[in-house]
């Protein structure tokens, strides 16, 4: 019996491109439900979508979205990518890279499987990320390197963290007398951040929707400046977004 020719990745790519060959699927996401019912910016999302798909000459099949209120788990992103996994098309298109992971680890993480399986990532906005394998978006690289640093970080962290219970007596992984953080939400106020809310607006979300912090108070812009400084200072620029001054966005 003769062996399959080819790399895995080869044979791969090519069971998918034989089933979803010239195809895309389309994912974007908004922060709140409230966007999603009315459906502010939507229509804007999807028109560039649209307009990538036919520019590139390939077949939107779907465009998928997912609302984000503060939960991890994106189920839309989850069925988009095992869809695109299981040949139904060759990859998905979405606005921009940065909408795509729940994290830079988790985006770095669909680069790294889209590399190995020859699958594609087409961004509206900053054109081809990932195409069949292959990486098009020189940055890319860093992010994951940049990724693999925070990983094994975070694996420092959770060593030194059951250490330090193991010491005390306790079962936890958080580090003894430290609260945990809601990294949930501080990926969810980073996202709110770069649309250009300010940290005053995106404190009075947090508490109206019965949110705390770890101390059990309500959140002040203080607060939100911290947490979108853990995930990205860059959405907190100087002078904040739509003019306002970080000095001045709590007034």
């Amino acid at each position: 019996m003769a062996r399959p020719r080819g790399t895995k990745q080869q044979r791969q790519q090519q069971a998918i491109l034989a089933s979803g060959g010239g195809r895309l699927i389309g994912y974007i996401r908004v922060s709140t439900l409230g966007q999603a019912e009315n459906g502010h910016s939507l229509p804007g999302q999807i028109a560039r979508l649209q307009e990538a798909a036919v520019r590139e000459g390939f077949e939107l099949l779907e465009v998928v979205q997912d609302v984000k209120s503060g939960a991890k788990r994106r189920d839309g992103l989850d069925e988009v990518w095992a869809r695109v996994r299981a040949g139904e098309a060759e990859g998905i298109l979405t606005p921009k890279v940065d909408r795509l992971g729940r994290s830079q680890l988790h985006l770095a993480s669909l680069v790294e499987q889209a590399r190995d399986e020859g699958l594609s990532i087409l961004t509206s906005d900053e054109g081809w990320q990932v195409r069949r394998g292959t990486l098009c978006n020189e940055a890319l690289p860093f992010l994951i390197a940049m990724a693999q640093v925070e990983r094994e970080r975070i694996s420092r962290r959770t060593r030194e963290g059951l250490e330090v219970a193991r010491r005390h007596g306790t079962k936890t992984g958080n580090p003894f007398g430290r609260p945990p953080e809601n990294t949930d939400l501080q990926e969810r106020a980073t996202e709110l951040r770069r649309e250009g809310l300010t940290l005053q607006a995106i404190a009075d979300l947090f508490n109206e929707e019965g949110h705390r912090t770890a101390r059990r108070s309500v959140y002040r812009p203080k607060n939100i400046l911290q947490m979108v400084n853990r995930v990205d200072p860059s959405a907190n620029p100087e002078g904040g977004y739509r003019g306002n001054a970080l000095g001045a966005v709590a007034a």
